[in-house]
């Protein structure tokens, strides 16, 4: 126990005692240090004052030497010349008294006294060049040949002694004080490096538990940091790029808008501003919904929704939307398959479509003249799908590839003015197929050549019957739109927006199908209408003031409300759409929305709710 105690004393003293010569010593260095820094800090700061002024004397004295020649022209006005050489004078006079002040202050004494002789020269040199200038200002304006023998004179000393005598206090003064402010600065890493080796023996001997919790707060601090930074940049690349995404096709739609206000306006240009308006806002609806799916990839909420799709159909969608394009360009798009590929395919055809559209779209975007072509490929071993897209565009140089895949950029600010983009499109294709089994990557880039991509994608379990031989373009597309709907002729439809151009546009569209619609801009009013009237339908937007649309939705639940209610809404997301159906919502339509899909959700609603009825 005496043992212990004895053992726990002498630590307890060793541990002051090194403490207190460890602290002692990073005092002592530490004053050492700052001393030696404030006095490098003092003699850099005067070499740079020093160092401008006699730049500024030699590009002055330069100046009244080279103004002094314009007296050999005897054209020119001889008063005015003289006028711009007093002011010249003057600054002159001033600058010698701040050099001279510079030179009594400055704080390496020992240097000057060394180079005393250098400076006492330029100070000859320049008293020599003033009282040339002088008498040339005091000969009158008529003795035009005195004056431009002194005009040379001050020419001749400004390439002559002078002129040396500047250049050399410059080369080889201020040199010697830039060499002699290396040193100090030398001295100072060496005291710091001291410092620093004393800190770490204190810590070996004493401090060496706690430096490593210290260590390890620091570098998560030092990472949390570095992520802030790097969000900071990102935000600052988003907002430029977005914005400058989002006011292009706004420009458009505003000044169309504002177009469309003139009576005078021809049916033509009319419906030249409403194509451009509509064109521009789906950009704008692309847009917003690019943003949404990456902020969904970096919150881990991003989910893909897989089911059985007829591939030679879906690739046969895309065929015929990008086609327009390349049709535009007057470029041929080839879609061919190698070897025999699923007729069926297990994936995600939204997601898959988005990730081909941005590849294909891309591809055409850079080329020019000749083709894009994408052919498919099915891995039996792994069970899926290559499509490897191939253009004859512009190419990217290699040092540029490595941009590709980060978000907001494009391979240089010279694409982005001419192509345009949000730089979001390959990151999310990537992101999209990482999610769905596979990945895209650039296989091979010539610039002025082309470009190939690979996207790869799993498509579940696919047996070799399911097979096909060849892929064809030319399947006759079915209509989405089920012809055996129910006619909204005459059905009560309620719109509850608290928004009312919205709520207007929705009752335009309605009551043009031959629906009966009543308005309302918030919750209470809705409630009051739904018991005094009877609907058919009613459109609910989620949020308004007052009461919103799940407050309403349950109050129409605990009054027995059997008709159906579609939640009308700008929220896109698909938790947002699942928090719907689960609070009861017969259908979730996501603003904004086309007529057409407005009716057919409208007319399938009434139609299962006349069969559940039944």
């Amino acid at each position: 126990m005496r043992e212990s105690e004895k053992l726990i004393k002498a630590t307890k003293q060793k541990f002051i005692l090194y403490s207190f010569l460890g602290i002692a010593a990073i005092l002592f260095s530490s004053v050492i240090s700052v001393s030696y820094h404030e006095k490098s800090v003092n003699l850099q700061k005067s070499l740079q004052s020093l160092s401008k002024l006699i730049t500024e004397e030699y590009k002055l004295t330069n100046e009244i030497a080279n103004l002094s020649k314009l007296f050999v022209d005897t054209e020119k006005n001889v008063s005015t010349i003289k006028d711009n050489l007093n002011d010249r004078v003057i600054k002159l006079n001033t600058l010698r008294k701040k050099i001279d002040k510079e030179t009594e202050n400055f704080p390496h004494k020992q240097l000057f006294r060394e180079n005393i002789g250098l400076f006492q020269t330029k100070k000859e040199n320049i008293s020599k060049f003033t009282k040339t200038l002088k008498g040339l200002l005091a000969i009158p304006n008529n003795q035009s040949d005195v004056a431009k023998l002194h005009a040379n004179s001050l020419s001749s000393q400004m390439r002559g002694d002078l002129g040396k005598s500047l250049i050399q206090i410059q080369s080889r003064f201020l040199d010697k004080l830039a060499n002699e402010n290396t040193k100090s600065n030398q001295l100072l890493i060496i005291l710091i490096l001291i410092s620093i080796a004393q800190v770490l023996v204190v810590w070996v001997f004493v401090f060496k538990p706690l430096y490593t919790v210290i260590t390890s707060q620091h570098e998560r601090l030092l990472t949390t940091l570095i992520e802030a930074r790097s969000a900071n940049r990102s935000k600052t690349d988003f907002l430029a790029n977005i914005s400058h995404e989002i006011r292009t096709p706004m420009t458009a739609i505003l000044g169309y808008a504002e177009l469309l206000k003139n009576t005078n306006i021809e049916q033509e240009e009319k419906l030249t501003a409403i194509n451009t308006i509509n064109s521009n806002a789906i950009h704008l609806m692309e847009i917003i919904d690019e943003i949404l799916d990456v902020s969904k990839m970096e919150s881990g909420k991003f989910e893909v929704e897989n089911r059985n799709v007829n591939l030679s159909k879906l690739l046969n969608e895309i065929y015929s939307l990008v086609n327009v394009k390349a049709k535009e360009k007057e470029i041929d798009l080839i879609f061919s398959n190698r070897g025999p590929i699923p007729k069926t395919v297990l994936v995600d055809p939204k997601r898959l479509k988005q990730i081909l559209f941005n590849i294909l779209g891309n591809a055409i975007k850079f080329t020019h003249e000749g083709y894009v072509e994408m052919s498919v490929h099915f891995v039996a071993k792994s069970n899926k799908l290559r499509f490897l897209i191939k253009d004859t565009g512009t190419g990217i140089a290699k040092d540029k590839i490595k941009k590709l895949f980060r978000p907001f950029e494009q391979v240089d600010s010279s694409v982005n003015r001419e192509y345009g983009g949000t730089g979001l499109g390959l990151v999310l294709s990537r992101d999209l197929a990482k999610l769905m089994g596979g990945n895209v990557r650039i296989v091979k880039s010539t610039p002025g050549v082309g470009t190939s991509f690979e996207v790869e994608i799993a498509v579940g379990s696919i047996s070799s019957e399911k097979l096909i031989p060849k892929l064809s373009t030319s399947i006759i597309q079915e209509s989405n739109f089920e012809i055996d709907n129910v006619s909204i002729d005459g059905r009560s439809i309620l719109v509850v927006d608290d928004a009312k151009e919205n709520a207007r546009l929705f009752e335009l569209y309605l009551s043009k199908a031959g629906a009966k619609v009543e308005v309302a801009n918030n919750g209470i009013d809705a409630l009051k209408l739904c018991a005094k009237k009877y609907f058919d339908v009613v459109l609910l937007d989620l949020q308004m003031p007052v009461k919103d649309g799940f407050q309403v939705l349950k109050e129409l639940q605990e009054k027995d409300y059997d008709k159906p209610v579609i939640a009308l809404t700008a929220h896109a997301m698909q938790e947002e759409k699942d928090k719907t159906i689960e609070a009861g919502f017969n259908a979730h339509i996501t603003k904004p929305v086309s007529p057409e899909t407005l009716i057919s959700e409208i007319s399938k609603q009434i139609k299962l709710g006349s069969e559940n009825y039944l």
